[in-house]
């Protein structure tokens, strides 16, 4: 239904354009201040300095999935072997907008967290709890104008969009390699959406893992640019939607297999790091860390959907 060429157009438009405006957001965002204070090391042997680090990296990927998705609309009308005026093209046309409303005041309260923990405002723990209002109302509201899902499906959505939040939020590390993980993730369920033949989320989902590999040029090691809130409730919410509008709660549990995997030793008694925090802890490089639980991520993807989970 979608042709390889214009799947590969609307990825690589989303990556470049949410690349190329972090060229032009990144310093506007560090000439306004918008930025959190960190400590980072020039290296291991060096002493710790503090930085200020621009938060708000989620606008790069909310204005990569936006041009991903207009290209990929107007290519996939003029070229792409689907029928306007069938019933199927009607539903799917009604829930990628219920899709792009639902992502846009997810983004809108994300950047609202991000500038009031900034400004100095909001302290991070009340930060994290913002989620259990804005994911459930908004995925309930927004949901419940969708034909055809119910409350059996939007409340088990909005409380696993939630669980996905506060895990995603459990410590900084999480933030940057969530892009990584995103990009992954999201491609698997392109797959699963063009194997039911879902043409129209396929490439809200295709634009959203191009707009990540974008974003990965900012938040690489160092990060010149954190996604903050903007992006990680953006990110926190399109899966959990997509997944529980299919049903598909087996591939959910999957996919967020490795931000459970990532929080689970704060549960052990005494030092309470991440897994993550404990691997920089004991020396590992960066880009070692993002690819073993990228490894991990995209295993447990293939799985679900080798599975037909």
């Amino acid at each position: 239904m979608i042709p390889v060429w214009l799947q590969m157009v609307t990825a690589l438009s989303a990556a470049a354009a949410a690349g190329t405006m972090g060229a032009a957001l990144v310093p506007f965002l560090q000439s306004r201040g918008i930025c959190d204070l960190e400590k980072q090391k020039g290296s291991e042997d060096a002493a710790e300095q503090e930085v200020r680090r621009p938060t708000m990296g989620g606008l790069l990927l909310c204005f990569g999935i936006l041009f991903g998705m207009v290209l990929g609309i107007t290519l996939l009308r003029e070229f792409g072997s689907i029928d306007r005026t069938s019933a199927e093209y009607r539903t799917q046309t009604q829930f990628l907008r219920t899709l792009l409303l639902h992502g846009v005041m997810l983004a809108a309260g994300g950047f609202a967290a991000d500038l009031a923990r900034v400004r100095g405002r909001m302290r991070f723990r009340v930060n994290v709890l913002l989620p259990l209002g804005a994911v459930a109302l908004l995925t309930a509201g927004l949901l419940l104008l969708q034909e055809g899902l119910t409350v059996k499906i939007l409340l088990p959505a909005a409380v696993t969009a939630v669980c996905w939040q506060v895990i995603q939020t459990a410590e900084k590390g999480t933030d940057g390699v969530s892009i990584t993980l995103g990009s992954v993730q999201l491609l698997m369920l392109t797959v699963v959406l063009l194997k039911e033949k879902a043409a129209m989320p396929a490439l809200y989902t295709l634009a959203g893992a191009g707009a990540c590999m974008g974003c990965m040029v900012w938040g690489l090691h160092p990060a010149k640019c954190r996604l903050g809130s903007t992006g990680s409730y953006l990110l926190g919410g399109m899966l959990p939607l997509l997944c529980a509008a299919q049903g598909r709660w087996k591939l959910l549990a999957l996919m967020m297999a490795v931000y459970v995997l990532n929080a689970l030793p704060l549960l052990k008694k005494g030092e309470r790091l991440t897994l993550l925090e404990r691997m920089e802890q004991n020396g590992m490089a960066a880009w070692k860390r993002i690819t073993i639980l990228t490894c991990f991520a995209a295993f447990c993807s293939v799985l679900a959907v080798a599975a037909g989970l």
